[in-house]
């Protein structure tokens, strides 16, 4: 079956033309790009709730050292924008805000790294699959204008076939491209909202924490009054 198939590519590129060697190409780029975005964004995805929940418990018992410590040892863009949070824990809401901003500003093109490449091979790929259809169809007008008005179909045949594994191979190779960028961005878009999850979680925590902590501090206990008999 291997046999076969490697036989059965190796005809497909030589008949293919040079048109061919480039969208494989494009497939082995697109390729490299996808598995390691793809395993990059497997590692990056964490439980967010459950690490919420962690630092929640740590905070409370005024570790925020050890809170920061624990977003340093989970892996991801997540973990690192939450960390941005407690950092400026004790400055105003709008620095703790500029804070995860900076650092999501600073995750998201690492998420994206070549992901534009990828997205230019799917485009690129069925215009250069119709760059060889194009030059074959040169070739095939061209023997006819050497041979005269009777050509013969056999003569024909192999720039007629060109053409085609061209075009097919074009589409072939931005499909597949579209379909691995698209699983990209969705895996690339759902840790962005859990970034956007995660860090507005935790400004919302340690906004009420402040609250309770002043309210606690300017209770005022009111004294007793006897009542008259």
């Amino acid at each position: 079956m291997d046999f076969f198939a490697n036989n059965f590519m190796q005809q497909l590129l030589k008949e293919g033309g040079p048109i061919a060697y480039v969208l494989l190409g494009f497939l082995v780029i697109a390729t490299m790009i996808f598995l390691e975005r793809f395993f990059y964004c497997h590692r990056a995805t964490i439980d967010t709730s459950e690490l919420l929940r962690g630092l929640f418990n740590v905070i409370r018992n005024h570790k925020r050292t050890e809170a920061m410590a624990l977003c340093d040892n989970t892996p991801g863009p997540v973990s690192r924008v939450i960390r941005a949070a407690v950092s400026h824990a004790d400055q105003s809401e709008g620095a703790i805000r500029q804070s995860v901003e900076e650092t999501a500003l600073s995750e998201i093109p690492r998420l994206e790294r070549h992901i534009k490449l990828l997205a230019c091979l799917g485009r690129v790929a069925p215009i250069m699959g119709l760059l060889g259809t194009f030059l074959s169809l040169m070739n095939i007008f061209k023997k006819m204008e050497e041979e005269g008005h009777f050509v013969e179909a056999l003569q024909l045949a192999p720039d007629i076939r060109t053409a085609l594994i061209t075009t097919a191979l074009g589409l072939l190779v931005a499909l597949l491209v579209e379909l691995a960028y698209f699983i990209l961005s969705e895996k690339i878009d759902k840790i962005i909202q859990e970034m956007e999850k995660g860090s507005n979680e935790m400004i919302s925590f340690l906004l009420s924490l402040r609250m309770e902590k002043s309210g606690e501090e300017t209770e005022v206990v009111e004294p007793e009054v006897d009542e008259k008999s």
